[in-house]
C-alpha cells in the first residue's frame, strides 16, 4: 500500500461493519470492483482526479443526526457513523440535498427544522475521525457535536422552500397512485398487475424506468418487505403519507439514473439506504441500465418479462395521451385528483 494512503488502525473493523450492513449502491460496471476498498477511492481520486459523492436517503440522515440526538447509540445510528468514517477515509463527499427536501415535504413549517438539521448534518460531516469511528464501534454512545450554523438561515431556508415541486415529483407521484390502485384491484391477479400498469403508463400517462423497475419490484417475486407502505384501514392523513414516502423512495431513483446518464466524466455518484425496497430498485434499475434491457428483471418477472417488452417496443403503436392535444399539467392533475379520490376516499 502506498505510503501516502495509509488508514487508521481501526480501518478493518469499520470496514467489516459496512461490509457487513451493505447499505451502499453502485454502478461501476465491473464484477470484480471492492465497493468496501477505501485504497481504491483514494486512488481514483488522488492519481485520476475523480470525485465521489455518495447521496443520502432521509432514513440515513436521521441515523447520522441522532449520534447527538440521543442518549445512547443504536445499532442503526453505529451503522450510519460506521459509513461516514469510512467515506472521510476515502475522500468521498456526502451530498443530503434530497434528504432535507423529503424532511421538509413541501410543508413551510417543517423548514426551520430542516435548516436546523442541515446545520447539525454539517458538523458531524465534519468531526473528528477518531470520534466517529469510537461511536461506531460502540466506545461512545453520544457525540457531543455542534452544528455549522449557516451565516444568513433565512436566505438558507428561502432557497429550500423555493422547490415547491422538485423536477418530475409530480408525475412519480401520479405513478405511485397507480401501482396503489392496481395493487388493492381484487380484479387483477398478482402475475398481470405489473403489465396493467406498463400498459396503463403507455396509454394513460408516460413511461419511465424508475417507475417500470419500482412496479417489477413491488409485484415481483422477491418483494422488499414493507414496499408497499398504503394500508385501506388507515386514516386519510396516513394512507397520504404513504403515497409520499413512496414517492420520495422512487424519486431517489429516479434522481439517481438522471444524474449518472448526465454526470460529467470525473464524477462518479452512489447512494446510501437501509430501506430493503429502495436499494432492490435502485440495484435493478442500475443493472437494466448497465446492460441496456430489460433481462436483470427476469428473476423477478419471468412469465411476465415477454410481455413487459413487446409492450413496450410497441408503445409508439398505440394511442398515447403522452404528446397527445390532451396532453398538460391539468390532465396531470386530472389523473391524480381521480386516483386520490378513490385510494383516500374524498370526495372530488
Amino acid at each position: 500500500m502506498p505510503s501516502s494512503m495509509l488508514v487508521p488502525s481501526y480501518y478493518p473493523d469499520i470496514v467489516e461493519i459496512v461490509r457487513s450492513a451493505d447499505w451502499l449502491v453502485h454502478n461501476f460496471h465491473s464484477e470484480d470492483v471492492d465497493i468496501y476498498n477505501v485504497v481504491d477511492y483514494q486512488h481514483n481520486r488522488q492519481m485520476e482526479g475523480i470525485k465521489y459523492q455518495v447521496v443520502l436517503d432521509m432514513n440515513c440522515l436521521q441515523y447520522l443526526l441522532n449520534m447527538v440526538k440521543r442518549t445512547s447509540s443504536s445499532e442503526l445510528s453505529r451503522i450510519a457513523a460506521a459509513y461516514l468514517t469510512f467515506f472521510q477515509i476515502a475522500d468521498i463527499q456526502l451530498e443530503p440535498t434530497c434528504a432535507i427536501y423529503e424532511k421538509i415535504n413541501y410543508t413551510d413549517e417543517r423548514a426551520e427544522e430542516a435548516v436546523s438539521n442541515l446545520e447539525q448534518f454539517r458538523g458531524i460531516d465534519n468531526h473528528s475521525l477518531d470520534e466517529l469511528a469510537a461511536y461506531a464501534l460502540g466506545y461512545k454512545q453520544k457525540l457531543h457535536i455542534k452544528p455549522i450554523v449557516s451565516e444568513d438561515r433565512e436566505k438558507l431556508q428561502r432557497a429550500l422552500l423555493q422547490y415547491r415541486r422538485l423536477t418530475d415529483w409530480d408525475s412519480l407521484y401520479l405513478c405511485v397512485l397507480s401501482i396503489t390502485n392496481i395493487d388493492v384491484d381484487a380484479s387483477i391477479s398478482r402475475p398481470k398487475k405489473l403489465i396493467a400498469f406498463v400498459n396503463w403508463c403507455i396509454s394513460e400517462f408516460r413511461f419511465s424506468l424508475a417507475s417500470l423497475v419500482y412496479a417489477a419490484a413491488m409485484f415481483g417475486r422477491f418483494p422488499a418487505k414493507k414496499m408497499m407502505k398504503y394500508k385501506s384501514n388507515e386514516s386519510c392523513f396516513k394512507r397520504l403519507a404513504a403515497f409520499r414516502n413512496m414517492t420520495w423512495d422512487l424519486y431517489y431513483v429516479d434522481r439517481y439514473m438522471k444524474s449518472w446518464v448526465s454526470k460529467d466524466e470525473y464524477t462518479e455518484n452512489l447512494m446510501l439506504t437501509a430501506d430493503a425496497g429502495l436499494k432492490l430498485t435502485m440495484q435493478l434499475a442500475v443493472e437494466c441500465q448497465l446492460t441496456g434491457n430489460l433481462e436483470p428483471l427476469r428473476p423477478h418477472i419471468a412469465d411476465e418479462l415477454q410481455q413487459v417488452e413487446k409492450a413496450y417496443s410497441n408503445r409508439h403503436s398505440v394511442t398515447r395521451a403522452y404528446m397527445s392535444e390532451e396532453w398538460s399539467h391539468e390532465y396531470r392533475d386530472g389523473l391524480i385528483n381521480k386516483f386520490e379520490a378513490k385510494l383516500l376516499q374524498v370526495e372530488t
